[in-house]
Order: C-alpha cells, then sequence, then structure tokens
C-alpha cells in the first residue's frame, strides 16, 4: 500500500448558484486597478488560460479603452478578443497580482484561469458535496 498524503487548505467555500449554469464551484474576487475595485463572482475553469473578467469592469478601477495588449482567445465557444492587462486579485483576504483579459464585448459569466494565479493557490474540488477547498501558496 502507498503512503498516504494529507493536503491542508486554509479555506472551505460552496459552490454558489451561477444563473442559466446551475451550481459552479465559484469565487468572489475582487479585482484591483490603480483607482478602484470590481467585485464579482468567478467560477473556477481549469481549462481557461487567462482569468477572464467583462471588460465593462476597467473603466471604474482606472483602465482605459487603449490600455493592455489586445489579443484574441479562443476556446469552446469559440474566440473572443480581449486585452490582456496586469491587476491584483483579491480572493479570500489574500492578494496576487497577474495578468488578466478582459473583454472586449460583453460576456456572460466570469472565470478564474490558470495564468500565473494557478501557480500561487492550491484548490481542491468536491463536485459530490458541492465543496471546495482554497489555500494561497507562499
Amino acid at each position: 500500500m502507498s503512503p498516504r498524503h494529507t493536503i491542508s487548505f486554509d479555506h472551505e467555500f460552496h459552490y454558489r448558484e451561477i444563473p442559466g449554469l446551475g451550481v459552479r464551484p465559484a469565487l468572489l474576487v475582487g479585482i484591483i486597478g490603480p483607482k478602484g475595485q470590481q467585485d464579482t463572482l468567478a467560477i473556477i475553469d481549469s481549462g481557461a488560460d487567462y482569468s477572464l473578467f467583462n471588460g465593462v469592469r476597467a473603466g471604474p478601477i482606472g483602465i482605459g479603452p487603449g490600455d493592455g495588449k489586445r489579443t484574441r482567445l479562443s476556446g469552446l465557444s469559440g474566440g473572443l478578443d480581449v486585452r490582456l492587462l496586469r491587476v491584483t486579485l483579491e480572493i479570500l483576504g489574500s492578494k496576487f497580482d497577474c495578468e488578466v483579459a478582459f473583454s472586449e464585448q460583453h460576456i456572460a459569466r466570469e472565470l478564474l484561469g490558470r495564468n500565473e494565479l494557478f501557480d500561487r493557490i492550491r484548490l481542491g474540488l468536491c463536485g459530490g458535496s458541492s465543496l471546495g477547498y482554497f489555500h494561497p501558496r507562499a
């Protein structure tokens, strides 16, 4: 028998109801820019390259329409024009400086993706009980 390993987490959270999708693993995220903060509920998506937020959030946090690197992201539902920008994400009391994507058009849901963020956190998901586990890495 192989040795058992124990993984510890600082936070436990319940999955959230997402309109049109049902219950999903999602966290409340503060998006902090040079002039403010916007809070949103973002679905954890281990298949997403970038954390993705609605572009309407950029202005209120101090990001202008010409800021960032324009690029196109591809996914299962097609392509999306975005701007890549550095912001601070606040999740369950921990802050992470990350490059994220802001959509150029309206999006129905926002995502927490892998780029830079997943290297700095530990996640555990238990779909059967709709519980998630979160731990910031030092």
